[in-house]
């Protein structure tokens, strides 16, 4: 643990779920780095309780660090909810249990919290290259390709603008859900969406964008992690894509108004997502995307069952949309950038 000279005290959450090797890791990353005043929760999903030999290794090895461990029931907002109630500290730090803390982080987040405006504040995600076809998450072609605007807010419809300038500080509207912080009784009062439940894909900018109604978010490329993104290893990606339609049709409903331009956007995307999934002969996730599309008609139309291609052409027709030449407009420009994009759509 560290000493220095700080305001804020920090309340480091870490929600797991059967990851005790990761877990191990990023607590032994934490405790290097947490100042001597903070505290960490580890909050376990796991009904088999896999997260307590490590938060009792880590009380051993460090008897002068205050850890908690707390069974839950499983999914990620639910448990980070628990974290939120269960904090005592001025502001609460949510890392996933495969990150590793880099050196000076606290002292650039307490450097941002000594401004009461600021209710939040995040930093760099350093990540692994990928094999996928395009450019990594920061590129400015991708920014370009959700309508450029201001680096780290989000458009129309709910989609992150990309911070190309990784390495300047700046405001944003929305924070990572590997490396999140809050003050905490702001946190108590956002609170994460428990609808989005399971893996919850969404549930930080969701959190993060309603947080920054209320106040200033800061990005610190200062404060940085490294995240390993074992969350998708082993998980089925049909119900991964279907979970991304569902999950992010109602945060464009709940959060952003509902105009006849971002709901011709919003299509657009699906569209532009499942060319993406084709060009990369992603099948499973494909039929996920298709099935994503049907359940959220269903939502709003209970009782009207489509096949999987009148769900994706439907949210189309509905912003009038519908003639064979702007179809096929539409499609060949999902295709031409699908070629230009990577996991495009991984952050939501």
């Amino acid at each position: 643990m560290s000493a220095w000279d700080h305001t804020a005290r920090f309340s480091v959450v870490i929600v797991t779920m059967a990851r005790p090797e990761p877990l191990r890791r990023a607590l032994q990353s934490v405790a290097r780095e947490l100042p001597d005043d903070g505290e960490v929760i580890v909050v376990d999903g796991d009904p088999k309780r896999s997260a307590e030999s490590p938060v009792r290794e880590l009380q051993e090895r460090f008897p002068g660090l205050d850890v908690r461990y707390i069974a839950s029931r499983p999914g990620v907002t639910l448990q980070r909810n628990v974290g939120i109630d269960a904090a005592r500290r001025d502001v609460v730090v949510f890392i996933d249990d495969d990150c590793r803390l880099e050196r000076g982080v606290f002292e650039v987040l307490a450097c941002a919290y000594g401004d009461r405006a600021i209710v939040g504040v995040t930093g760099r995600v350093e990540r692994r290259a990928r094999d996928r076809l395009g450019p990594e998450s920061h590129s400015r072609l991708r920014w370009l390709l959700v309508g450029a605007g201001r680096q780290g807010t989000m458009n129309s419809y709910g989609l992150r603008r990309p911070i190309v300038d990784v390495g300047e500080a700046r405001d944003v509207e929305y924070m990572c859900g590997a490396f999140m912080s809050a003050r905490r009784e702001v946190a108590a009062s956002m609170r994460f969406d428990e609808t989005l439940n399971g893996y919850a894909l969404g549930e930080d900018d969701d959190f993060s964008y309603r947080l920054s109604r209320v106040g200033r978010i800061r990005y610190e490329p200062a404060a940085a992690i490294f995240h390993d993104e074992l969350g998708f290893a082993g998980m089925d990606r049909r119900q991964i894509d279907r979970v991304r339609v569902v999950n992010r049709a109602y945060l464009f409903r709940k959060n952003f108004p509902q105009t006849r331009r971002a709901k011709a956007r919003f299509a657009v995307l699906m569209a532009m997502l499942c060319m993406h999934r084709i060009v990369n002969r992603e099948w499973s996730g494909l039929r996920g995307l298709l099935g994503g599309m049907r359940e959220v008609r269903r939502t709003r139309s209970p009782g009207v069952h489509l096949s999987p291609g009148a769900a994706l052409l439907q949210p189309l027709a509905s912003v009038r949309l519908v003639s064979t030449v702007q179809m096929a407009l539409v499609f060949a420009a999902g295709l031409l950038v699908a070629l230009g994009i990577d996991h495009f759509f991984e952050p939501w």
